[in-house]
């Protein structure tokens, strides 16, 4: 079942099953124009609550589904119902997977350009009719997003451009990869999606292990990071506690 719901102005869409999710994604894939994938976490929505111009952004997207378990919880208690959480990475993962049965090509942008290599020789082995490149390796990135000069932007561009990948992947960490995203969605005539990814290729590439699958199930994945980085703390009490709590008191305000 689909539907929608608001966090801090930021408009997000349920969506209850993978069946639904891959018929957004292969409408995208089969429309005209390039559409914008974000997965907003309580840490992306807070950030939203406190800078109006990153809610816009996020609002732009043609499809926003909730991340993290304090959203799933915060939305849940509000709505008085199960309300499904769409882990970014496995978004991505199932873009992936799609992008290979189709035969759409698949640019990698962000991240530094050996993590991305290893990322996409990891999913070739698994999704061995994958058409994957490695778009703008070396650029600098700026505190705005992709290029730290007007030079390095452009470059960038061009490198999308000559590659024409049906589907983008931006790894830059928000809010810099939804900045992006928002601003250049229209400039590359081959893309039909551009999603965030935040740190998918750094999991994908081995770099950083995933929470095991049990974990995952019962939204206890923060537990596992906590324990890998104990510097994470603040972050996580930040989207396990504090964000639901201010979910539901600006709600009741």
């Amino acid at each position: 079942m689909s539907g929608r719901a608001s966090i801090f102005g930021v408009e997000l869409h349920e969506l209850g099953s993978d069946d639904e999710v891959r018929e957004r994604l292969i409408r995208f894939l089969d429309g005209d124009r390039a559409a914008a994938v974000f997965t907003p976490n309580p840490e992306i929505l807070l950030r939203a609550r406190r800078d109006p111009s990153y809610a816009d952004v996020l609002n732009s997207a043609e499809l926003a589904l909730p991340d993290g378990t304090g959203v799933a919880i915060a939305l849940s208690l509000r709505e008085r119902r199960s309300v499904r959480r769409w882990p970014g990475v496995e978004l991505a993962g199932r873009l992936v997977r799609l992008a290979a049965a189709r035969g759409d090509r698949v640019a990698f942008l962000g991240s530094a350009p050996d993590v991305a290599e290893r990322a996409i020789a990891r999913w070739r082995s698994v999704a061995p009719g994958l058409d994957a490149r490695v778009v703008a390796p070396g650029i600098a990135i700026g505190a705005g997003g992709v290029g730290a000069t007007p030079e390095d932007e452009a470059a960038t561009i061009d490198a999308i451009r000559a590659v024409e990948p049906t589907i983008v992947l931006v790894g830059l960490g928000a809010p810099k990869q939804e900045r992006w995203i928002a601003a250049h969605k229209s400039m590359f005539p081959s893309v039909r999606i551009l999603v965030g990814v935040g740190g998918a290729f750094d999991m994908w590439a081995g770099r950083f292990r995933r929470a095991p699958r049990a974990l995952h199930a019962i939204g206890l994945e923060w537990a596992w990071r906590l324990v890998l980085e104990p510097s994470r703390l603040p972050r996580i009490v930040n989207a396990v506690l504090v964000f639901p709590v201010r979910v539901l008191a600006d709600h009741r305000s």
